[in-house]
């Protein structure tokens, strides 16, 4: 009965396809004279009735006979035809038919690709993703092919599409974590990526260079050891060169490598790139390694030559915080001070500047005097815990500094002996401690 049914539509759409062909037969794309043209909008009728029935064998030898005489007779065949194809796959008894059939998935996206490959919307670039999505979900394991259909479609020829790029790295970041995929192969293809997605503006291209870094920085390739291993004789062998330099630092930074190579190379870097932000990345570094002059030195050509006012606050902050660690509470306050100057409520340099009296005040006065700094001290703590939001880690730090302080306030009978009642204003001042306070007792 099904056939007779399917019989019956084949004769009415050779019935039909006859009035219909009459209406193309000065059509190009349906042939080369108007013979052909006829035959082939009969064929390309009887195709849509066989996809329709899921007649597919019958479909796919029609949708043969239209690439080979009237490629460009319609998009809509191809569509169907990539349809036909992966129903047949999914319904596949072996794997040899699957893969067969994923072929001619491929096979019609090219002749689509040679007949329309010029639509400014669904031309190449367009169908060559598709092509590798499509793989990617049906022959995920065959990487070899999967990698050059992503390859072909993210060409330089191409316009660029994020989405497909951070596809394409997880792929290769999977094939790595199977040993199929090399570390150096991982690390060639986030340079490649990372360069085309720095060369667009747009917001999906901002969200997929943060992807393809945190799968990059997860990935295990990324380590510092091969990092090292890798770029070390291309360094070597090129030490001039100012973008390898820039391509190894990036990658040594999303390691947080701290070893000598990466210090060679942030100095390499700063020498072609003396800015600010590099001279204060240098300081981190030797601070790290306990080389507290070394650091004070970079960090203090950092200070001098930004000019952006958060930036230089934030570099004052991380100058005041490394003098108060290696026991210079003096020069700690007076880059305390400086931040305060420019920013007048930044609870940090408050902070650190009421560390810096508290620490600082045993060697720079004497007996009373150093007692009533600590007046000067738990102010500024204080002030610290105003600005600081409540919820701030160092807030519970701050609680101990200026308990402890307070401990060490004037007793009674000292500022009696004074002429000091609690409450009355004070001028400290001993050495570089000095500022304007109340009388406070313990």
């Amino acid at each position: 009965m099904k056939k007779r049914v399917y019989s019956l539509i084949a004769a009415l759409a050779l019935v039909g396809g006859a009035a219909v062909a009459q209406d193309f037969k000065d059509d190009p794309r349906y042939g080369a004279d108007p013979a052909a043209r006829e035959q082939n909008v009969r064929i390309l009728n009887f195709f849509g009735d066989a996809y329709k029935a899921k007649d597919y064998n019958t479909a796919t030898n029609y949708l043969r006979q239209l690439i080979e005489n009237a490629p460009k007779a319609s998009e809509n065949m191809y569509i169907r035809g990539i349809d036909i194809y992966k129903n047949k796959a999914a319904a596949a008894q072996t794997k040899e038919d699957r893969r067969l059939y994923v072929d001619s998935i491929l096979w019609v996206y090219d002749k689509r690709i040679e007949a329309f490959g010029e639509h400014p919307q669904r031309g190449e670039a367009y169908l060559k993703g598709e092509k590798a999505r499509l793989f990617m979900t049906m022959m995920p394991a065959d990487r070899e092919r999967l990698f050059r259909l992503f390859r072909e479609a993210l060409d330089e020829k191409h316009p660029f599409e994020p989405a497909l790029a951070v596809m394409y790295f997880n792929s290769v970041i999977e094939s790595f974590k199977l040993d199929d995929v090399t570390p150096e192969e991982v690390i060639d293809t986030y340079e490649q990526l990372s360069q085309r997605i720095a060369q667009n503006q747009s917001a999906e291209a901002a969200d997929a260079s943060k992807t393809l870094d945190d799968l990059f920085a997860t990935s295990g390739a990324a380590n510092c050891e091969t990092v090292e291993k890798i770029y070390k004789p291309k360094y070597e062998a090129d030490p001039e060169n100012p973008q390898l330099i820039e391509t190894i630092l990036a990658l040594l930074q999303r390691g947080k490598c701290s070893s000598e190579f990466y210090l060679t190379m942030l100095e390499r870097y700063y020498k072609v790139n003396p800015k600010p932000e590099v001279a204060v990345q240098l300081a981190s570094v030797f601070q790290e390694k306990k080389d507290f002059a070394k650091a004070m030195e970079y960090l203090r050509v950092g200070i001098n030559n930004e000019t952006d006012p958060v930036k230089k606050t934030n570099f004052l902050l991380q100058a005041a915080t490394m003098s108060s660690a290696s026991g210079s509470y003096r020069e700690a306050a007076g880059f305390a001070r400086q931040a305060l100057e420019l920013e007048p409520n930044n609870g940090v340099a408050y902070l650190l500047l009421g560390a810096a009296y508290g620490s600082g005040a045993g060697s720079a006065c004497s007996a009373f005097d150093s007692q009533t700094a600590m007046w000067l001290a738990v102010d500024n703590l204080a002030k610290a815990r105003q600005l600081l939001p409540s919820d701030d880690p160092q807030q519970e730090q701050i609680g101990r500094m200026i308990a402890n302080y307070s401990a060490n306030f004037p007793k009674t009978e000292e500022t009696f002996m004074r002429g000091l009642n609690p409450g009355d204003p004070y001028t400290v001042s001993c050495g570089w401690i000095s500022g304007r306070t109340t009388v406070r007792e313990r």
